[in-house]
């Protein structure tokens, strides 16, 4: 006994040995370290022939390893024959893997050469000719290769008129004439050797009887049938035809059929040669059946001849795939619930699925699916699946309490079979849905609590919690903060009170986080606007000014734009009216002139010129300026109240203010811009006059000469102005002015 162990990698391992080992022989020690070790479906039919010791060493059982038999149920290859154990090692939920056994069996020499039949008759006429063959039947030897037969040897050698040829089955020829009244019959031996050291041998008692007569047995048209039928061939179907030729004549020539079949699985019909299934194949139990058919004539003797039948069963795809489910730890389970938390996490194993089809090939390959895209099936090794969690996995207990899981496992033949299961996850809740705040609801906007009215403890709200998860209890725990500092308490029931006034006013915020027993939380955030009466009033007050200040700002700006406009219409009006005045203003110059020319002359002798400037000192916003001279002169002096002399370099533009002023008031223009006088008023004609014009006021001075030239300026202007009102300022008598008045 030789074991040879290899390791391919680190989850394969490669043992040679020899078939037929003792019971209780150890192969491999221990297989893993692992604490779980397992078989898996693919390597359950090898159970019966190896077995894992509680220490997870592998050992042979009581059931001899035969390789002839492996070979002809196809366990293996008969020119190799090489068996794979799967094992899963099982290191942890989310750890799995796949742990290959290669057992080569080596073939020994434990089969002898046999032969069917251990004596057998053979009749051959006398008058057969030299060269004649009689095909002898094979020995069986179920070793392979250079174990199985290799040569023939026929005994004995000598006073033997046969010899043996040495083809693929063994063939008599004859050498000698033969003379059935010499010798009527032979005592042969045929033995058959395999190459085994040492060589194995069987051996078959051969009696040739020569005949008389019947010279020509049957001849078969092959010497090899060969038939492929499938497994669910129809029984009593005609499956084949042989025929035999027999060149004699009349009831030597009649050939008569029989076939060789220990199992009654075939019948043929002893005349016609058609052969017929008279059992049901099965691939999966016997994959090919070699016959042996036999045809003889009726001479006398009769004579025969041989030929060989093998039919090969082909598989069909006749067994639907069968599944087995187990739990993670390998314990098998025909309960069709999974208890599944949804808080599960991603790529969880739920359990093993491992698949068998007794059909071989593509017929027993299978594949299967599942119908829920949260659960995936992960791939272990051939017809075995891991049933895990997706990487996308959302059980929902609140949306769903339970799941119907449909897998569906169908093998890759034509037509392809399939088995489906039906199995329910049963979702378990977990604490994974934060508390619900049902009221109150998210603030728009601030609490209002008035200040001076607000009964303390006062009650700020009542909250209304909710938890979706059905397996936590309804208990709910608070916290808050609160900004700024508010004296403020929050109950276990949820009742938020606040317990005293502020010591001011404005707005507060409570932050407020609700625990469920899993210690999710929800927040809700509550503004609170503390205010006072009072403040409310002035501020509504201060509303009402406000919106008065908008409107009198608003009136007032109307009333400025309007002023302007209208101030730009006089100012139209001015500038048309200015052009108007100087043309009068050029023809009253011209009609004056010799008059101004005789007075100018009088007035030049004068000894006592006198120049003055009178303000008007109404309430007014601007004080009229009346200007008061005697003649245009550039060297004229202004004296005001103070007495200090300066030039005035206006006093032509205002003598020729004081002249269109004068000509206005002549034909009956009124323009108040100033008066401008430059006259002497007797005696008579200052107290005839005694009417002082209410748009001039008195001037203040010290100076007596200022007073007395005030007290004449205004006896000429109540003189003018009375004229003026008579129409009679043609009627003047200059007679009245002196030479020494003061002219203004």
């Amino acid at each position: 006994m030789i074991i040879l162990i290899s390791a391919y990698d680190e989850n394969t391992s490669i043992i040679n040995i020899h078939e037929e080992l003792p019971s209780n022989t150890l192969l491999l020690s221990p297989i893993s370290s692992s604490n779980i070790v397992q078989w898996l479906p693919s390597s359950y039919t090898f159970q019966p022939y190896f077995k894992l010791n509680p220490n997870q060493s592998l050992y042979t059982t009581d059931q001899v390893i035969d390789r002839e038999k492996f070979c002809e149920k196809k366990f293996c290859n008969c020119s190799e024959c090489i068996i794979n154990l799967n094992f899963l090692q099982t290191f942890s939920i989310n750890n799995i893997s796949i742990r290959t056994i290669q057992i080569i069996i080596e073939d020994i020499n434990d089969h002898s050469p046999t032969f069917k039949q251990s004596n057998i008759k053979l009749y051959i006429a006398e008058n057969v000719p030299i060269g004649y063959e009689i095909p002898l039947e094979s020995a069986i030897d179920n070793d392979y290769g250079l174990l199985s037969i290799q040569q023939y040897e026929l005994y004995p050698i000598k006073n033997n008129p046969f010899r043996l040829i040495q083809l693929s089955k063994p063939i008599l020829q004859l050498n000698e004439i033969l003379d059935r009244e010499i010798k009527s019959n032979y005592l042969l031996k045929l033995i058959a050797y395999d190459g085994g050291h040492p060589s194995l041998s069987g051996e078959q008692n051969i009696e040739i009887i020569v005949t008389d007569v019947n010279d020509n047995a049957p001849i078969f048209e092959q010497l090899i049938y060969q038939k492929s039928l499938p497994e669910n061939q129809p029984i009593d179907t005609m499956i084949l035809k042989i025929h035999a030729n027999d060149r004699d004549e009349g009831e030597n020539a009649v050939v008569t059929y029989s076939i060789d079949d220990l199992s009654s699985t075939f019948n043929i019909n002893h005349q016609t040669g058609e052969i017929y299934l008279r059992k049901c194949l099965d691939y999966e139990k016997q994959r090919s059946y070699s016959l042996a058919i036999k045809a003889h004539d009726n001479g006398m003797p009769q004579l025969n001849n041989y030929a060989t039948l093998i039919i090969d069963v082909t598989d069909v795809n006749d067994h639907t795939p069968d599944v087995l489910l187990t739990e993670v730890n390998g314990t098998k389970t025909n309960n069709r619930l999974i208890n599944l938390p949804e808080c599960t996490l991603k790529d969880t194993p739920l359990l093993y699925i491992y698949i068998t089809d007794e059909d071989s090939g593509e017929n027993g390959r299978v594949s299967c699916t599942i119908n829920d895209t949260r659960l995936n099936l992960i791939y272990l090794t051939t017809n075995a699946y891991s049933l895990q969690t997706s990487n996308s996995s959302s059980f929902d207990y609140e949306s769903e309490q339970s799941v119907v899981v449909y897998l569906q496992c169908s093998d890759f033949g034509i037509p392809s079979l399939s088995t489906s299961i039906l199995f329910n996850l049963l979702i378990e809740d977990c604490n994974d849905n934060p508390p619900d705040i049902i009221f109150p609801l998210p603030f728009n906007q601030s609490l209002l609590i008035p200040y001076e009215t607000t009964k303390t403890p006062f009650i700020l709200t009542q909250f209304i919690i909710q938890d979706r998860d059905h397996s936590q209890p309804n208990i709910f725990s608070y916290t808050y903060i609160v900004s700024p500092t508010l004296d403020i308490s929050l109950i276990n029931n949820g009742t938020l009170i606040l317990c005293s006034m502020p010591t001011f006013t404005g707005q507060f915020t409570i932050n407020v986080t609700v625990y469920d027993i899993g210690n999710l939380t929800n927040r809700i955030s509550i503004p609170i606007h503390i205010y006072s009466i009072n403040e409310t009033m002035l501020i509504r007050s201060f509303s009402i000014e406000k919106t008065s200040l908008l409107l009198f700002i608003t009136l007032f700006v109307i009333i400025f734009l309007a002023a302007i406009l209208i101030a730009i219409c006089f100012l139209i009006a001015f500038i048309l009216r200015s052009k108007t005045t100087t043309k009068l203003k050029k023809k009253s110059i011209q009609n004056s002139s010799c008059e101004s020319t005789t007075s100018s002359n009088e007035r030049a002798g004068s000894s006592q010129k006198t120049t003055i400037e009178i303000l008007d000192e109404r309430n007014n916003s601007s004080n009229r300026v009346y200007q008061y001279g005697i003649q245009q002169t550039a060297d004229m002096k202004v004296i005001n109240t103070s007495g200090i002399h300066q030039s005035d370099f206006d006093y032509s533009e205002k003598v020729e203010r004081y002249l269109t002023h004068l000509n206005n008031r002549i034909t009956g223009i009124d323009i108040d811009e100033g008066v401008y006088g430059s006259s002497d008023i007797s005696t008579d004609h200052a107290q005839q006059l005694t009417t002082r014009p209410s748009s001039i006021n008195s001037i203040h001075s010290s100076q007596q000469t200022y007073q007395d030239s005030f007290k004449r300026f205004e006896q000429l202007y109540s003189l003018v102005e009375h004229q003026h009102n008579h129409h009679q300022i043609t009627n003047l008598d200059t007679s009245a002015y002196t030479s020494d008045s003061l002219y203004v």
